[in-house]
């Protein structure tokens, strides 16, 4: 068997130390995680199927047990660096919150407070009322974003993967853009970015690329729609790159032919808000300052109301349905967070009229000792394809 850590066993260390820290804290004697990206985190288990039960059953003190699908135990042998007497398994026709209940007074934790994380997506109604009646002698507490408050800053190691997945996500994006012209259609586009992004080693992502063009790049979250790309028209694009599940994030505009006026000041102030709010990124400054940055450019533009969107958000290790760490922190209004040297963030100022057109510039940096490190490559323009298929 060969086993493959992503980290070091220091780091996964380190990560545990500093959980069971935060529980002690908040007087807690255990934590039930069922989110993907912290099971991850922890333990450097992966597999696409965190659809079926799991859970990381982490005492206060001592050895955290997974509970996993039996077919999923290799996964755990290869990428984890938690030994077999650490893993709970349970057979399709078993019942896994059972299972975890079990866990639970197995390891010992004690009858008291126990976490659960009350907003994760992988923790369902009926298992939480399940939880309740099972674990009826503990206080289920809600311990909600305990996990990422360690992860909002990133290791050396995690923002090397970061590194790795905006090179993937600058190749991806280059191919796209050198793929459109008026007349090829918006699904040979996306399989460009696709085949540029597997071999420029990239790894499956937290949410599919977008491209949109016309009409279509004024509605957010479009991804390409067979759609043929026309002689005077916008397009919108955005990828992400995957490296050991860190993801950076990348948006570029393009026009087929000559920008209109429109166009034009629609990109003068989309780029410019962006360079703001890369200009007002350091450490003590808070997220709410980033994003009056950026937001107050496209406000005095006279352009809110085609943005009314945050400015950003952190990002780092992903499972799908999001690239993203929004749920973790965001650049925003109003909130008085503080940047610190190590956060990660996807910054995508977009200017859309719906089923009009859209323009969008994003990068994803790095915040630093003494500013901000720009980790996505490509020029800050709106790229004019020129030429028509024949």
């Amino acid at each position: 068997m060969q086993t493959t850590l992503v980290f070091s066993r220091d780091e996964f260390r380190s990560r545990l130390e500093r959980l069971q820290a935060e529980l002690a804290k908040q007087d807690l004697s255990g934590m039930l995680i069922h989110t993907p990206e912290n099971i991850f985190y922890l333990t450097g288990y992966q597999s696409p199927g965190y659809y079926m039960y799991q859970c990381l059953v982490v005492p206060a003190s001592g050895n955290p047990v997974l509970v996993l699908r039996r077919g999923e135990l290799s996964n755990v042998e290869t990428y984890s660096w938690l030994p077999s007497d650490q893993v709970r398994t349970y057979d399709d026709t078993n019942d896994p919150v059972a299972l975890t209940a079990d866990t639970v007074r197995e390891v010992g934790i004690a009858a008291s407070g126990l976490g659960l994380e009350t907003g994760s997506w992988f923790l369902p109604v009926r298992h939480y009322k399940k939880l309740e009646v099972m674990l009826g002698d503990y206080r289920l507490t809600d311990a909600q974003g305990t996990v990422e408050s360690l992860r909002v800053v990133k290791s050396a190691a995690e923002i090397g993967y970061i590194r790795e997945a905006c090179a993937v996500a600058d190749k991806s994006m280059q191919a796209g853009l050198d793929a459109i012209r008026a007349g090829v259609n918006e699904d040979e586009a996306a399989a460009a970015m696709f085949s540029a992004m597997i071999l420029a080693g990239g790894e499956y992502l937290g949410m599919e690329p977008f491209i949109s063009s016309g009409y279509r790049s004024g509605n957010m979250h479009s991804a390409w729609g067979h759609k043929v790309i026309g002689e005077g028209e916008t397009l919108l694009l955005e990828v992400a790159g995957s490296r050991n599940r860190y993801h950076g994030a990348l948006m570029r505009a393009a026009y087929t032919g000559t920008p209109t006026d429109e166009i034009k000041r629609a990109t003068e102030v989309c780029i410019a808000s962006l360079n703001a709010a890369l200009d007002a990124i350091k450490p003590g400054v808070t997220a709410g300052e980033v994003d009056e940055a950026c937001r107050g450019t496209i406000e005095r533009a006279g352009m809110y109301e085609q943005f009314r969107k945050r400015t950003g958000y952190s990002i780092g290790a992903a499972f799908a349905p999001d690239w993203g760490e929004g749920h973790i922190m965001s650049l925003q209004r109003d909130d008085e967070r503080v940047l610190l040297p190590g956060m990660v963030f996807h910054i995508p100022p977009a200017l859309r009229v719906p089923n009009r057109y859209g323009v969008g510039f994003s990068e994803t940096i790095l915040v630093t000792e003494t500013g901000c490190e720009v980790l996505t490559t490509l020029p800050r323009e709106l790229t004019i394809a020129k030429g028509v298929t024949a």
